[in-house]
């Protein structure tokens, strides 16, 4: 029973894994839709990884390790092959300065998802249970996956795709910045929490079965925009011990 208790946030973890890795061969396949639809369920799956391991009292030094090896697969490989794949076809992309450019984007992401994770793997920041210091990977993943879909299932203006590349290189940077942005955990507004029960329960509801992904994607630049505006009326405690000192 011990045993078994750890794997179910391993089993979790590892069908993430298995969706990351179906995602770049859907990707390489042509099917885009798809393969941007396993990252989200990737998204998913490693959000439940985690909540299966607190339950059961299941946290273990393998499963963390585990689990980052499976983050850089889905959130950072995945993405990537997406945009590789999806963007060969155009013409801005299929000379030699084009193909430079979208390599370089394309490495730039892979680097600071695995910079990111190794980062958070040796260290723990004060604060950290609190808030994240940089862009979590996996809403960096969902992001891009959202937007792909989104502009898919619109059929939106096919230049926005040539903005890809500045898109990637971003989210790579966003990674491994300091930029804070608090975790989504209960709150003393009740308004607030319930507000986050009702749209965590709507993701998983929706994602599954493929539905309205410009709905999940407006959440994502909400939660951003809202978190942005916090961290910057809050400044870290080390700052306010800080000014408290010299005042």
């Amino acid at each position: 029973m011990v045993a078994l208790k750890y794997a179910v946030p391993n089993g979790f973890t590892a069908l993430s894994m298995l969706f990351g890795l179906s995602s770049v061969a859907m990707s390489a396949a042509g099917d885009y839709t798809l393969a941007a639809w396993m990252i989200l369920w990737g998204v998913l799956l490693d959000k439940l990884d985690g909540t299966a391991a607190r339950l059961l009292d299941a946290t273990s030094e393998f499963g963390m390790q585990f689990d980052s090896f499976a983050d850089f697969v889905v959130f950072g490989i995945a993405p990537a092959g997406l945009f590789f794949f999806r963007l060969q076809g155009l013409p801005a992309f299929d000379d030699g300065l084009g193909r430079i450019g979208l390599m370089v984007a394309l490495g730039c992401y892979v680097v600071a998802t695995s910079g990111r994770l190794a980062r958070f793997n040796i260290s723990s920041p004060p604060g950290g249970d609190k808030v994240f210091f940089g862009i979590p990977t996996t809403f960096c993943g969902a992001v891009l996956a959202l937007a792909y879909l989104t502009w898919d299932k619109y059929g939106l203006d096919a230049g926005l795709l040539h903005a890809a590349p500045v898109l990637l290189v971003a989210a790579g940077f966003a990674m491994v910045s300091n930029i804070r942005l608090p975790k989504l955990k209960g709150r003393g507004n009740k308004l607030v929490h319930w507000f986050q029960i009702g749209n965590i329960v709507a993701v998983y509801l929706l994602a599954p079965f493929k539905l309205m992904p410009e709905y999940m994607l407006f959440l994502c630049v909400l939660y951003l925009s809202v978190g942005g505006v916090w961290a910057a009326f809050n400044p870290p405690d080390e700052l306010i011990e800080h000014r408290e000192q010299t005042a």
